[in-house]
């Protein structure tokens, strides 16, 4: 199984900080949410392969260092220098978050672990402080790092939180480095979400199909 070190080591090389190795914090530096900032990094790879160039930010300032947040927390917070990237695919602009609540569908607030979002409506809601909606969000990924085998309960209410996302969104996906054995079956239909399942930085086959379903979308998406 991946160690805290070993994720530490595929952030930093996913992240590719312009300052190098070590140019990041995490706010709570414990596996579950270094897990989530390698996902993170991931996102940052599949928009690489696509020929775009991501760029990192911070709320207030320059990254230096990039700050993954250690709980949910709304877009516009500057509680601290919260890092997200930008880029440009064929003219549309999106950003990626990690950790950031979205008002669903049914009114009720969500936060995601790692999501794609429209950048418009990200600009907006750091300008007049609010929660950005659902519709604003293109893909959205669960992140669960464990020691022990998954608890199908989770697949659920995941499941139950894309459906209050509505139909704007794109991709949806279960990111794990443990398994369950009904689960691969459980997110078999439509418009569920695709199970990256034993995902880790230690199998780079997982890795290359996390990135290709992804840039598949980006790509069908956008045209590019």
């Amino acid at each position: 199984m991946a160690t805290l070190n070993d994720l530490q080591n595929a952030i930093d090389a996913l992240l590719a900080h312009p300052l190098g190795p070590g140019s990041y914090q995490l706010v709570q530096p414990v596996a579950p949410k270094a897990y989530e900032a390698y996902v993170f990094g991931l996102c940052l790879r599949a928009v690489r392969e696509l020929g775009a160039q991501p760029l990192l930010r911070g709320i207030c300032a320059a990254p230096n260092p990039f700050v993954f947040r250690g709980a949910p927390g709304q877009i516009h917070s500057d509680h601290r220098n919260y890092g997200y990237a930008s880029f440009t695919l064929n003219q549309q602009e999106f950003e990626i978050h990690a950790g950031v609540e979205f008002v669903g569908t049914s009114g009720m607030t969500h936060e995601l672990d790692v999501c794609i979002m429209h950048a418009d409506e990200a600009h907006a809601c750091r300008r007049q402080p609010n929660d950005p909606s659902a519709s604003s969000v293109f893909g959205a990924w669960e992140c669960k790092f464990y020691d022990h085998d998954l608890d199908k309960h989770l697949a659920r209410a995941f499941v139950g939180l894309v459906d209050d996302f509505g139909t704007n969104l794109r991709l949806a996906g279960f990111c794990s480095n443990q398994t369950h054995d009904q689960m691969k079956d459980y997110f078999q239909p439509q418009r569920r979400p695709y199970p990256h399942l034993l995902l880790s930085p230690l199998d780079p086959a997982s890795e290359t199909r996390f990135v290709g379903v992804l840039s598949a979308e980006l790509k069908k998406m956008t045209k590019a």
